[in-house]
């Protein structure tokens, strides 16, 4: 492939929405912006017509290299909006295999670290299972993973951790030990990390239960969950315009705009209103309409209006 065929790909995905696999908390990005190293480079993995890899590299708007690899591969999301898979250092490049399986034992989970600036492949593992890429360790010598537990509740998971110098997944899960009962589940909305690398804070929503804050301590191996308060269980479109922000000790729950909800103390985990904050009825309202709109629309299709609703397989 010529670099005037590479950079009319690159300005199709640039302008394209991401593409992502459909699933709860495995999914990997093709195309799109991609992901952006500490040095301004772009890496930007796009699906071959065999089915394989294409690995563009992009630096000032031009491609600078590429890499094949046999196989499907994107760069992990660790929420619906932000990239995962670039060592601290921008030094090593996570890519996760794309497929999502039928059930979670149905497939293998692969993994790809290629060196940022040879685009070699330093190790390579695969997990049986549905794993997916959410954090590492400052050092990164831990890998910490979603793993997909429950066919029947594609949000459903635990947290596991990989040592990377060892080369194996280590027992159990991470998991808070205050709260046993607290069962994992829901879909990652958006994260901030500590200005070290240490902690990283995921807002999850929960349909069927309570919102809540996922602080897990990628030095220690050690988690937190803190419930938030909101007024419905079965209706948390709002929580897409939340965002989280950092401050010291203090972890800001706010909304896109910049209005105050929530404050977090991370020292104690205790959950406070933040100044002028106030509950988002609008954004509540907006989300109850929209799903009213879409029954509205569903029951007046003929075929449902007859009373011919029938189940299909998950």
């Amino acid at each position: 492939m010529t670099i005037r065929a590479l950079l009319l790909v690159v300005a199709a995905l640039v302008a394209a929405p991401a593409a992502l696999a459909d699933g709860g908390p495995m999914y990997s990005l093709q195309g799109g912006a991609g992901i952006a190293a500490p040095n301004g480079s772009r890496f930007i993995p796009i699906s071959t017509n065999s089915g394989n890899t294409m690995l563009l590299v992009l630096k000032h708007g031009t491609v600078w290299s590429w890499q094949s690899i046999v196989g499907a591969y994107g760069i992990p999301m660790t929420t619906y909006r932000d990239t995962g898979g670039l060592s601290r250092d921008g030094k090593l490049l996570y890519l996760q295999s794309s497929a999502y399986p039928a059930t979670p034992s149905a497939t293998t989970t692969k993994f790809l670290v290629l060196n940022t600036r040879t685009l070699r492949t330093e190790n390579g593992f695969f997990l049986k299972g549905t794993f997916a890429f959410d954090a590492l360790s400052p050092n990164g010598k831990r890998l910490y993973l979603t793993q997909h537990i429950d066919a029947n509740n594609i949000s459903r998971y635990v947290v596991r951790a990989y040592d990377l110098t060892r080369d194996r997944l280590l027992p159990g899960r991470i998991a808070d030990r205050t709260q046993k009962s607290w069962v994992m589940q829901g879909n990652a909305l958006t994260r901030t990390t500590s200005p070290g690398g240490r902690w990283v804070y995921t807002l999850y929503d929960n349909y069927g239960g309570y919102p809540f804050i996922h602080a897990l301590d990628t030095v220690r191996g050690a988690a937190h969950c803190i419930g938030l308060p909101w007024k419905s269980t079965t209706n948390q479109n709002a929580l897409t315009n939340v965002r989280l922000t950092l401050h010291g000790s203090r972890l800001a729950v706010h909304w896109q705009s910049g209005r105050p909800w929530l404050n977090v103390d991370t020292r104690t985990w205790r959950v406070t209103p933040a100044a002028g904050a106030r509950f988002p009825w609008l954004w509540l309202g907006i989300g109850l309409g929209g799903a009213a709109a879409l029954l509205l629309l569903v029951l007046r299709r003929p075929g449902l209006a007859k009373g011919t609703l029938s189940a299909r397989p998950a």
